[in-house]
């Protein structure tokens, strides 16, 4: 890690109070909106022709979760084939409902899209990544008396810096998941805290990403709560070398209204990202395979390889633009990816809690 960075944190006591404390009687459909959170970007060949939706299927409500007044999320990674269908579809995150995500995939394989050319030629289009959304309709909704009250527990144990019954009582909170998207808000909020408390810089920035896939606008948690998240993840974001996902912060941070000091204060570390992703440094990411068996990151260099594996990792899988392959995971392999594969994820999958170190090595054409 070659710079960290420092700004503002944000305070999240009192966020609660404006909220309404009963939600109405959820209707039993929903409008459920794809959102594309990561299009193709531009490294592919001028002679390349991008894959477009010729058909979207949106996911139908679960039943069982909109009785419920359940809401919720769903990214997914797919590949689009050659003759344009949707396969090799995977759930990157989500707000941890089953319900959700095997709708939402369930609705995928039914998408069509125009192939993608490259020379005249179909290839396969395999770094596609959207977010569906889970949310119900009906009148002015906030949290329910009972969640208000657990929360204001947790924020109790958390200002007497009982950290074990903050963690117990916030584990206590989600109810197998049946959250509704202002509650989900609010309990990622009070987890990305938590983490922060124990220094846990890995969970905060999952936690705070929750948040933002959730809030997109702000509604939730207000506008100046919603500034504040961006800026943390950001600085979470460089903290463990995730320097193309702060890059896409740093994006997001510039289309928000009068935010041009917020912006100057924050071009420096883009400099020195920049600069970061110019050198001859070897970066080093830490990864931990999640609950449901797999780890992400966006890379910026086209070499890398792991070390330090305290665990059990069984494949390495990356996602390109041009191109998917899949290997074993190893520790004495580098893996080299041309620069005709365009922009690249990794997916490491392995046991649960598995941790390594993935170190994006330099190479003399990025450099230059």
């Amino acid at each position: 890690m070659t710079f960290s960075a420092k700004l503002l944190l944000i305070s999240s006591a009192s966020l609660i109070t404006g909220y309404a404390t009963a939600i109405n009687k959820p209707q039993t459909e929903a409008q459920i909106h794809p959102i594309a959170i990561s299009e193709p970007s531009t490294v592919l060949l001028e002679s390349a022709k991008l894959p477009e939706p010729i058909e979207r299927v949106a996911p139908k409500y679960p039943v069982s979760m909109a009785r419920k007044g359940a809401e919720g999320w769903v990214q997914l990674n797919f590949v689009v084939g050659t003759d344009g269908s949707v396969n090799d579809i995977v759930v990157v995150d989500s707000t941890g409902m089953q319900a959700f995500e095997n709708a939402a995939v369930k609705a995928m394989k039914n998408w069509q899209y125009s192939p993608a050319f490259i020379d005249g030629k179909p290839i396969e289009q395999c770094h596609n990544k959207v977010q569906m959304d889970f949310r119900l309709d009906g009148g002015e909704r906030g949290v329910r008396r009972n969640f208000k009250r657990k929360y204001e527990s947790v924020r109790s144990a958390l200002s007497s810096n009982d950290i074990a019954l903050a963690r117990e009582l916030s584990e206590n909170m989600k109810d197998k998941g049946l959250l509704n998207s202002i509650e989900f808000s609010f309990y990622s909020l009070l987890r990305a805290d938590l983490a922060k408390a124990q220094n846990d810089e890995v969970s905060e920035l999952k936690h705070v990403e929750h948040i933002l896939s959730t809030d997109r606008k702000g509604e939730y948690l207000g506008s100046e709560a919603y500034s504040l998240l961006l800026n943390r993840m950001f600085v979470l974001q460089i903290n463990q070398s995730q320097y193309l996902d702060a890059l896409d912060t740093f994006q997001r941070v510039e289309t928000q209204e009068n935010n041009d000091k917020n912006i100057a204060m924050l071009k420096p570390y883009v400099t020195q990202i920049l600069n970061v992703l110019k050198s001859d440094q070897v970066i080093a990411i830490p990864g931990k395979v999640k609950q449901d068996g797999d780890w992400w990151h966006a890379l910026s260099r086209r070499a890398f390889s792991l070390r330090d594996v305290h665990g059990t990792l069984n494949t390495v899988e990356l996602r390109c633009h041009n191109k998917s392959e899949l290997y074993t995971a190893t520790t004495d392999s580098t893996w080299n990816i041309p620069a005709s594969w365009g922009r690249c994820s990794v997916r490491v999958v392995g046991d649960t809690d598995s941790q390594f170190t993935l170190l994006e090595i330099p190479t003399k054409s990025e450099q230059s």
